[in-house]
């Protein structure tokens, strides 16, 4: 069965919240005005939050259960995120993530930045979610 990508239900943020412990990520989606479940046969098997930071768009949170990755999970979300981001009217679409999935991200359309770059509503993102943005490496949404 195919991956299917839709917005979480209030419902589903349990499991959605297992998955993020399991793979040792802040459970914070109090800020998140949409998050999206990847479900695979009848199962959620990964999420991604957006946050909206002013005008900007801060996806965090992804992640994928550790039997599905490196099946298009992971990309399936962000792809979606952007798309649900576009019609947002967004000025830009941030990540920051570990320096591990730089080369993920890269792949989907984002360039590493400084994170002195940052806009300030971006910046105040990581503030919110201090300590577990300190190692992590800012990404812009370039297109592609």
């Amino acid at each position: 069965m195919a991956i299917s990508v839709t917005l979480a239900q209030e419902r589903d943020l349990k499991k959605i919240r297992t998955i993020l412990r399991g793979a040792k990520l802040s459970t914070n989606l109090t800020r998140c005005r949409y998050v999206l479940k990847a479900v695979k046969d009848y199962r959620i098997v990964g999420a991604i939050g957006l946050e909206f930071w002013g005008d900007f768009v801060s996806l965090r949170a992804l992640v994928v259960d550790r039997k599905f990755r490196r099946q298009g999970v992971g990309r399936s979300l962000v792809i979606q995120a952007l798309q649900l981001s576009k019609l947002q009217s967004t000025t830009g679409i941030y990540a920051y993530t570990l320096f591990w999935n730089i080369r993920f991200f890269s792949s989907c359309g984002f360039a590493r930045v400084p994170k002195t770059s940052a806009p300030t509503e971006v910046a105040a993102s990581a503030v919110y979610h201090h300590p577990h943005y300190r190692y992590c490496c800012l990404m812009e949404y370039q297109g592609g």
